[in-house]
């Protein structure tokens, strides 16, 4: 039915125009080609409170994660003595950069996380779309697990008939017949992301993507 897979998405984005999602967003793990946010009204209101700020690296988040508990502060020695960072690194490339954009202060020579300034783990379905090789998507949809709550592969109508769907249901991945009418064939239990800090990462790379809208590369819908 479709002869590109850009027709497919454009078909499956017309689908979702109610719903918010982001187009061809990385997450370590490749980049899904739709990406639809659940929890859309928090989320919304978490994109315009950072106001474009973002983490860079997953090692700032896992630092800005480890100073979350720590109330009291902690001493750059401990920090280091706990992460399997370099020191240069660990003081210029993240420190310093968590306590430029004011999500780290530095006093009396210990680091505090800023109680204002908040990540957050954003309840999302990852979507690979494609044409025909249901294969090559359902591996990619398997990755996608790491920093999504559930994953589908969307195939062409006229080639769902070559699926072995005991597949998907074995790897917990659903399965999306588009075509003239859009159905979902398998629906995958709901379940934590595998990765930690993957489920935070992917907010902040729609943030840092955020400054592409005008370009076209990044497509926001919502109502």
């Amino acid at each position: 039915m479709f002869v590109t897979e850009e027709a497919l998405i454009k078909r499956l984005k017309h689908e979702y125009k109610k719903k918010l999602f982001f187009e061809e967003i990385g997450g370590g793990y490749g980049i899904a080609d739709l990406i639809v946010i659940k929890n859309k009204t928090e989320f919304l209101r978490f994109l315009e409170s950072r106001n474009g700020v973002h983490f860079q690296s997953n090692e700032q988040i896992k630092i800005f994660m480890y100073l979350w508990k720590k109330r009291k502060g902690v001493s750059f020695e401990e920090i280091l003595s706990n992460h399997y960072i370099p020191a240069e690194k660990l003081k210029y490339k993240i420190l310093k950069y968590l306590v430029s954009i004011e999500a780290v202060t530095l006093r009396e020579g210990k680091y505090f996380r800023n109680k204002s300034f908040n990540i957050f783990s954003a309840d999302m379905v990852a979507i690979e779309g494609k044409l025909s090789n249901w294969q090559s998507g359902l591996a990619q949809a398997i990755r996608y697990q790491r920093f999504a709550r559930s994953t589908y592969v969307a195939l062409d109508v006229d080639y769902i008939h070559r699926v072995d769907l005991n597949e998907f249901k074995k790897y917990n991945v659903g399965l999306i017949s588009v075509g003239s009418k859009v159905q979902v064939l398998n629906k995958p239990h709901i379940k934590q992301p595998l990765d930690p800090v993957m489920r935070y990462r992917i907010a902040e790379n729609i943030i840092q993507a955020s400054s592409s809208l005008n370009t076209g590369r990044l497509r926001k819908i919502h109502i």
